[in-house]
């Protein structure tokens, strides 16, 4: 079966997801990480909605901030630690070192190499001159792990950051939002929460045979008996509309809630965390003839092994780890 994930790998390059089932069959280390960060802001709606429940309609807007704030930063700080003392800094900083790996290991054996001949003292000055210089490339080989795992350091603390950001000024929002509801409803905040967090399922797991795709949506709305797929995204939105990619995985989890639920989807979300805002999609036959036509490219990709051609897009390209690869004789600096 096809899962969603691979839908959104083919949507972000068709040639990464050539790579990935041709050179690579590990699970990644930033697939992990960005199921991670995923995970931590469902979290944090679902701790925005209890601390929602708690508001009374007499608090000004400073206590509703406050409020809403409740246990927020240090489930964020928790969350972060946890990621720094996983196996994940480790292996993503070893996944960056194998480029230098066969050269670590050749110069260690030199070093070896020198002490023993030290030892009989066989070596002639201009050959202690040349190992001593392999032995300053040793140092240049530590310097680059140190760096690399530094990388990984500031990557982390760079997600930690984006995060509190968008929580400041999402909470700004609903603070503003609450206490305008609370008054026009004379009302608590536990009484106007479904007004902000209808009935929801997260990372629901779905299947369709017939399709033969497989996956889960990031959030399942469910109002009035009818089911709204959403999909949350930390990126920034295009001036209008939605990105294609997140379109073509949106009607994705459309098709498999209908199949899981026997019901009809006409419409879903895209939530852009950095802007706090909510996007539609129309699930138009359009959209769903852009899907089946993605899978059976998949399919070739993957059954078939076809190279897909290079699409160059410079941002994509400067954050994807196969652009070495890809770009051999290109300066996409």
């Amino acid at each position: 079966m096809i899962s969603i994930a691979t839908i959104r790998t083919y949507m972000f390059c068709p040639l990464k997801l050539y790579l990935e089932n041709s050179l690579n069959n590990e699970i990644k280390k930033d697939i992990l990480l960005y199921k991670t960060m995923k995970e931590l802001r469902i979290d944090l709606q679902d701790l925005s909605q209890r601390n929602l429940r708690r508001l009374r309609k007499d608090m000004t807007l400073t206590e509703i901030e406050a409020n809403l704030n409740k246990n927020i930063e240090e489930y964020i700080e928790n969350s972060i630690a946890v990621l720094e003392n996983s196996d994940f800094i480790y292996e993503k900083n070893i996944s960056k070192s194998n480029s230098i790996s066969n050269n670590d290991i050749k110069y260690e054996k030199k070093f070896e190499k020198v002490i023993e001949l030290n030892k009989t003292e066989k070596l002639s000055e201009i050959e202690v001159v040349d190992e001593v210089e392999n032995l300053n490339e040793i140092e240049v080989v530590d310097e680059v792990e140190k760096l690399n795992e530094i990388e990984v350091v500031d990557e982390v603390e760079k997600l930690k950051n984006e995060i509190q950001d968008e929580i400041y000024f999402n909470m700004k929002i609903l603070a503003l939002k609450a206490q305008k509801a609370m008054i026009a409803n004379d009302k608590d905040g536990t009484q106007i929460a479904e007004l902000f967090f209808p009935t929801s399922m997260y990372s629901y797991l779905m299947r369709d045979p017939q399709l033969e795709i497989m996956g889960s949506c990031d959030k399942i709305e469910i109002i009035d008996g009818k089911y709204y797929p959403i999909n949350i995204r930390p990126s920034n939105p295009p001036m209008r509309g939605v990105w294609d990619g997140d379109s073509i995985e949106l009607v994705a989890s459309a098709l498999l809630i209908e199949e899981e639920f026997n019901t009809e989807v006409f419409v879903g979300f895209i939530d852009y965390l950095k802007i706090g805002e909510r996007r539609p999609v129309v699930m138009d036959s359009n959209l769903r003839k852009g899907l089946f036509k993605t899978i059976n490219e998949i399919k070739d990709i993957i059954n078939e092994e076809i190279v897909p051609d290079i699409i160059i897009n410079k941002q994509k390209c400067l954050n994807c780890e196969y652009n070495e690869i890809c770009h051999q004789d290109d300066d996409l600096n």
